[in-house]
Order: structure tokens, then sequence, then C-alpha cells
């Protein structure tokens, strides 16, 4: 739809047709912050003063922030100084002990550490995990390296997104001691902190009870209430607008966008999902707002926005709960 289809209602364009707030640049503008974030912050805090080390799992079902709050951590810990290392999970275990290493290398290399002949150690033992073939690793060995390369590097952040890919890998035993010995290795000054989905929480619990003990926080992400969901419409608008003094939610209303979370169910990504099919249905029959009634007939016209949402299917009946009844709890934060 062209963009001056959407100046009437004051914007440059639909503002709900990227993830904007999944990228590390923008992830600070669109977040919404919640009072589990306050407990993020606090790890974070005490890792980059040095005064603690963290393994921390955030967990929760597709589209509930996950990724947000690993790239608000990168961005917390670039602004202050610390080593980050951000890695995306993918099924294999061997090409995460690859790009594992390449990531930490990489940011060692901008801070600084590598140097033709006074590289300290930790750093000429990570370059000998780059040189391994075919996955041909010992995760025991390798999980050593890379936490006593954090630590060497320490203020140090390794971020690691979508852990579960790795649930039914033959692999999964392999990354479970690598992370085992990373989260023994590491020293105060170190976050090592891993988004996944509730059920693999709950998997990690039964199957990997070594590991799951040295979680030292797990942060189930909540739904949206109904003021959240309309800040974090008002942050997506706000990227867009063409007129100020505006009403910071316009065009839609409060009914709206409660009526929006209520059948998003309060996850972030199927709120925003939905807005843009509102919003859009709004400008093409060329209403002034977008009000409980075009809501209801947008997402009625042809919606993923329904309980047979495909992002809904993804959740398992494990995911669809909470968690937190299910979880023992995590101990502090040492």
């Amino acid at each position: 739809m062209p963009a001056s289809t959407y100046e009437r209602y004051g914007l440059v364009s639909n503002p709900f047709r990227d993830l904007a707030s999944e990228n590390l640049e923008d992830v600070g503008i669109f977040h919404v912050n919640l009072t589990i974030d306050d407990q993020i912050q606090s790890i974070e805090d005490e890792v980059l003063d040095k005064e603690n080390r963290a393994l921390v799992a955030v967990v929760g079902p597709p589209g509930s922030g996950k990724t947000q709050r690993l790239l608000l951590a990168a961005s917390i810990g670039k602004e202050r100084k610390a080593l980050v290392a951000y890695v995306e999970v993918t099924g294999k275990s061997a090409s995460l002990l690859e790009n594992l290493t390449r990531e930490i290398s990489k940011a060692a290399a901008a801070a600084g550490y590598a140097k033709t002949f006074s590289s300290p150690k930790w750093y000429r033992q990570l370059q000998t995990l780059t040189k391994l073939k075919d996955g041909a690793y010992d995760p025991i060995a390798s999980g050593k390296i890379i936490g006593e390369a954090l630590s060497g590097a320490a203020p140090a952040f390794l971020l690691l997104n979508d852990v579960h890919n790795l649930a039914q890998s033959p692999e999964a035993d392999a990354f479970g001691k690598l992370l085992q010995e990373i989260s023994d290795a590491i020293k105060p000054g170190v976050l090592v902190m891993f988004g996944c989905y509730t059920s693999y929480l709950i998997w990690l619990v039964k199957n990997r009870p070594a590991l799951a003990s040295r979680i030292n926080r797990a942060i189930s992400l909540p739904r949206l209430n109904p003021e959240e969901a309309e800040l974090l419409i008002a942050k997506k608008l706000l990227a867009k607008r063409l007129v100020e003094n505006l009403d910071p939610t316009y065009p839609f209303d409060r009914e709206a966008i409660a009526e929006l979370n209520a059948r998003a169910a309060g996850n972030p990504r199927r709120l925003l999902d939905m807005a843009d099919l509102a919003l859009e249905y709004a400008a093409q029959h060329r209403r002034n707002r977008v009000d409980l009634e075009t809501v209801k007939t947008a997402l009625l016209a042809g919606s993923p926005a329904t309980s047979a949402s495909p992002v809904a299917s993804m959740h398992s009946s494990a995911e669809r709960q909470s968690g937190a009844d299910q979880l023992r709890p995590a101990p502090e934060i040492r």
C-alpha cells in the first residue's frame, strides 16, 4: 500500500511492517520495560561491576520478547564497554562452537587483545578452537577455554538466542556439556544468557539436571497487560509519525488496543501482527480511527490473529502455560 495512504493518520507508512525491535540499533527505542527487566538489569549491573557471574535463562513462547532481551543486553554491554558475543543457535552443536569462537574472537580483536606477539594466553587458546574441523571437538575442554576467554576479557556477555533449536539434535548432549563447562569456568564479570522456550527449560531440568543446576536465574517473560500493550503500540507509531502532538496511540483507541492484546494473549509479536492487519484495513476502508469495530472486522476478514494463528499453533501445551509452576526455583545469582 502506498505510504501516502497512511498520511490520514499522521504516519509516513505502516510502522508494524518490520521487526525493527529485533536489531541492535533500535532495540532500546521500541522496548517496553517490564518488572522482569529490572531483574535482568540488576544482574547485568552486578556483572558489569565484576561483583558477580551469572548463567541466566530467558524463557517464553514464540514472540514473547526473548530475542529482544538478548539484543537489549548486547546493547547495554557494548555501551558499557564490555566484550559482547551474540550468537544465533541453530540445530547443530558443531556450528555453534564455530559461531561462538568466531564472535568472541571478533569482539576480543576489536577490544585490542589480538596482538601479534603479546596476545593473552586465553586468546591464543581460543584460536585453537577455530581450527577444529568437522565438529570434532571435546565439549569439556572447549567449554573451559571459552569460559577462561570470557573471564580474561571481563566484563563480558555471551548471549545465545533460540537454544531450544538444539533440543531434538543428536548433538544436544555435547552442547549441554559445553555450556556446563563454560558456566563452571567463568569468573565474576561474565554473564552467559540464553533464550529458549519454556518447554525446553522444563526438558533441560528433567534431562540435563547438571546443567540446569548451574542456572542462576530462570526468567519467564510475562504477558503484556493493556497498559503495556498501549505503550508498545505508541512506540511503534512514534517511529513513523509525520505530525506532532497527536494522541500517542492514534489512530488506535484504547478499546481497540485492549481487544488486540486480548486476542494476542499478551504476546508482543502477535499484537504487532494484528495491529498491522487492523491499520491496513482501516486505511483501505478510509476509517478515521482504528476502533473496536474496525479491529473485529479486520481480524474476521483474514487474520493470523485468531486462536488458529500460525504462531499459536507453534506452541506446545507446555508452551502455553507460564511454566512457573512446572519449574523448580532456580538458585539465586551467586
